[in-house]
């Protein structure tokens, strides 16, 4: 299995390269939607990952997809200045299981 990772900035798509994983640099809803799409369809890829920019362009559209199959798991990283919503991990938890930490 092959690991992909859709990003907006070039630092991003730059260090997955050197870790051995393709990308692509996308910049509009449009272009998500369709890659996403692209990839899902590919049986060699097993991870899509998503810069958290990608995934506000996005978002709806990401997670419908994201519940909605099990062949591929989809995963948010962050951007190389970190995590925009610092309380991700929190809300993460709380929606899996249902309970407040």
């Amino acid at each position: 299995m092959k690991s992909f990772v859709l990003c907006e900035k070039k630092e991003t798509l730059l260090s997955m390269r050197l870790a051995g994983i393709g990308g692509k640099i996308l910049s509009n809803q449009e272009e998500i939607e369709n890659t996403v799409e692209e990839l899902l369809l590919d049986d060699d890829i097993g991870l899509i990952l998503i810069s958290e920019n990608i995934l506000n362009m996005s978002k709806e559209y990401i997670m419908d997809k994201k519940l909605s199959q099990k062949k591929t798991l989809i995963i948010q990283i962050p951007e190389p200045e970190g995590l925009q919503d610092k309380e991700y991990i929190m809300k993460y938890i709380k929606n899996s299981i249902g309970i407040k930490l």
